[in-house]
């Protein structure tokens, strides 16, 4: 039903988490040699640095092949529907080709794959708003075609289409307010409800489906995304610069004009403090390393919104104090941290993360097949033994 074995995908994490046992000396080899016949993985790997080249590579080929036919298209036709209708035809070939290369050539996140299904999303996308009046605005063009990347993600699972459909949602919903007059002021409102409640969606989606790692990296993604584009609507600098444009287009640009005070600023510089807060709060509470992250990302960008309004000290002082600052707290953290501390430590991370102890049944597998009898080595031979009625006895 889906474009990768799942099953495969799924011995490929119970394998990764059997790797890092092993290397912990948590499993023998032999051990981790049962694990490997019991959970085969045929995915061909390949390193991130080829995965980029071959990804590159590939785009270029396939649009290569792409540009020169509808080259010849603009000397006969300029309809839109033409382009619409060789561009939805060459993205369905290009998405049945990688079909094909995917089941002959057994490839996962290769590279080669994702240019496929990247270039195909791109081209269908194209060809079916080509399709649409004239007139539509981008946010109706957004809203209509998100459909059809969702179904593209949920056939592959693909990280970089669940960027693209995160990008195209809040397209669409930017757009679409801000062609109303309440819908700037509203536009940061709006968008902290909306990350916050697809956060909240994608966090119970991910929790109720821990065995379901298909999806696993493109709903991490929506969690980042979520709760960066929330922090950002929340902060001072960013309503305020962004009203600005908003009501100014020529304010772009132009680094002496000043924008224009927004509405409820008191608001807005909790929230530019807060919400980063609340981040590291619940990181630390719950041992969430993307909340720990963001908040103190979220917290970095909150003091610069302060230097910026404010500027007590010039630039090139405020980095240079802000940055002694961080390398004396992350000294201070590290020596602190050599011994374990309330669930925190400095030592190599090499666990898995919480996600994957949720799931009892993929710890019960990796030790039931840890703990399989081996077969008998060839060196082992039976016979010669002495049997008798229900039960055995003498040699054997």
């Amino acid at each position: 039903m889906k474009a990768y074995n799942e099953e495969w995908i799924c011995n490929r994490e119970i394998l990764e988490q059997a790797e890092r046992w092993h290397r912990q000396k948590l499993l023998s080899d032999e051990q981790m040699t049962a694990v490997r016949k019991a959970y085969p993985m045929e995915f061909r790997q390949t390193n991130g640095f080829l995965e980029i080249g071959l990804f590159l590579f590939t785009t270029v080929a396939i649009l290569a092949c792409y540009l020169l036919p509808a080259s010849m298209f603009s000397l006969f036709s300029e309809s839109s529907i033409t382009y619409g209708v060789y561009n939805i035809v060459f993205g369905i070939s290009i998405g049945l080709i990688g079909r094909l290369i995917i089941n002959q050539r057994l490839l996962y996140r290769n590279g080669i794959d994702n240019a496929f299904v990247v270039t195909m999303a791109g081209l269908l996308a194209f060809g079916f708003n080509q399709f649409l009046p004239d007139g539509l605005s981008l946010s109706i063009h957004c809203f209509l075609t998100l459909p059809l990347l969702l179904l593209i993600l949920w056939y592959y699972g693909d990280t970089l289409i669940a960027f693209f459909t995160l990008a195209t949602f809040y397209t669409a919903i930017f757009d679409g307010l801000i062609k109303y007059s309440w819908g700037k002021d509203a536009l940061p409102f709006v968008m902290m409800g909306v990350s916050l409640a697809l956060y909240v969606v994608v966090r119970q989606v991910a929790l109720r489906n821990s065995r379901q790692v298909y999806y696993a990296d493109p709903l991490n993604l929506a969690q980042w995304i979520a709760l960066i584009v929330l922090a950002a609507s929340s902060n001072y600098f960013v309503a305020r610069e962004l009203n600005g444009l908003l009501i100014r287009p020529n304010l772009f640009g132009s680094r002496h004009t000043e924008a224009p005070e927004i509405g409820l600023p008191w608001l807005f510089w909790f929230l530019t403090f807060g919400v980063p807060a609340v981040y590291l709060w619940q990181g630390l509470v719950k041992k969430n390393r993307m909340l720990i992250i963001l908040g103190i990302l979220g917290l970095i960008a909150a003091v610069a919104t302060v230097h910026d309004y404010t500027a007590l000290v010039p630039l090139n002082v405020a980095l240079t104090m802000g940055g002694l600052a961080l390398i004396g707290i992350a000294v201070l953290c590290i020596r602190y941290l050599r011994q374990l501390a309330y669930g925190f430590t400095d030592s190599p991370d090499d666990d898995s993360p919480d996600e994957f102890f949720i799931n009892a049944a993929t710890i019960a597998a990796v030790q039931a097949a840890g703990s399989t009898q081996h077969a008998p080595k060839d060196d082992l031979r039976f016979g010669g033994g002495d049997f008798g009625g229900a039960g055995s006895e003498g040699k054997y």
